[in-house]
């Protein structure tokens, strides 16, 4: 089971439909294909240094004994992206000013749609009840709420 970051664009409620679900798992697109991945999802940056990366084993694995130490090399950085990308996406979409407003353990996406916004039309529909909270996430320090998420600590703590 997967777990789903929900982010809204800056200024939206939490029940905008332009709420951007980013599951927190292992991408097999970004494994095998990590350079392309990053540039599917917008990740500039991440995706330049990456396929440079690429380029560079592809030329180590050319000298003699090389092959091994760049096969070794490679498959490191596609796991690396893989199981990080996620969250290179979400601290990037943070730094826009997007909030995150819950993380969903699912299934699938579409579960995660579904209790997600069942979640935010209740609350909305009832006043009464406890309001979904929404985390203010500006991507420098923890807040106190947030949970931490990705295979390194992002937070500062152990």
């Amino acid at each position: 089971m997967a777990s789903y970051l929900i982010m809204t664009p800056p200024g939206a409620p939490a029940d905008d439909e332009r709420a951007r679900f980013i599951a927190d798992g292992f991408s097999w697109t970004a494994f095998f294909f990590p350079a392309l991945w990053l540039m599917a999802k917008r990740a500039w940056l991440l995706a330049i240094s990456v396929a440079v990366l690429q380029i560079l084993l592809i030329l180590l694995s050319t000298l003699p004994g090389g092959f091994a130490a760049a096969l070794t090399m490679q498959v490191a950085l596609s796991l690396l992206v893989s199981l990080e990308g996620p969250l290179f996406i979400a601290r990037k979409l943070s730094a826009e000013d997007w909030t995150l407003r819950s993380i969903v353990p699912a299934r699938n996406i579409e579960t995660a749609e579904e209790i997600y916004f069942s979640k935010t039309t209740a609350t909305a529909r009832h006043q009464s009840a406890t309001p979904l909270q929404s985390i203010e996430w500006s991507g420098t320090g923890r807040p106190e709420s947030a949970a931490g998420l990705g295979f390194f600590e992002s937070y500062g703590e152990r």
